[in-house]
């Protein structure tokens, strides 16, 4: 039975230590009608995940206090988002209706620690069932990366 998720950041349960810098840089993610959409926010330079957040269609969500640093998003669309716990406690979840995975070929840099120079990137994603447009590059990836 699929999940009750609202648009917001995914808590702890998902094994994502969340991490947040004391400048107020942000992702403003907008999705378009289509499909729901879950995204990480992961560090370039080492591949774990800061942040994760979940965005229903035709919403938005802004990721406030990104740490200074260089990123890449995972992405992944779909239906009927579905939650099951693993035996080390932490929560997996995923779409089970119509999924596809992303990576975004596009890095986005966050300036670095100590600077008092504020970043912020306004990302748009249009989404339909057979295609998809936003405002930065993508490449397909299978469900296992994105759940790495």
């Amino acid at each position: 039975m699929p999940a009750t998720v609202t648009t917001g950041e995914l808590t702890e349960q998902y094994g994502i230590r969340n991490r947040y810098g004391q400048q107020d840089n942000w992702f403003d993610i907008a999705v378009g009608e289509g499909l729901n959409v879950a995204v990480k926010v992961v560090d370039a330079a080492t591949d774990e995940c800061i942040r994760y957040v979940y965005v229903a269609e035709n919403s938005s969500e802004t990721i406030n206090q990104i740490p200074p640093g260089q990123y890449y998003l995972k992405l992944a669309y779909g239906h009927d988002w579905m939650e099951q716990e693993q035996p080390d406690g932490r929560t997996v979840g995923k779409f089970t209706r119509d999924a596809m995975y992303e990576r975004s070929t596009d890095t986005f840099d966050f300036g670095v620690k100590h600077s008092t120079a504020m970043v912020n990137y306004s990302l748009e994603i249009k989404v339909s069932r057979s295609a998809h447009t936003s405002n930065f590059r993508t490449q397909e990836i299978d469900e296992a990366t994105f759940l790495k």
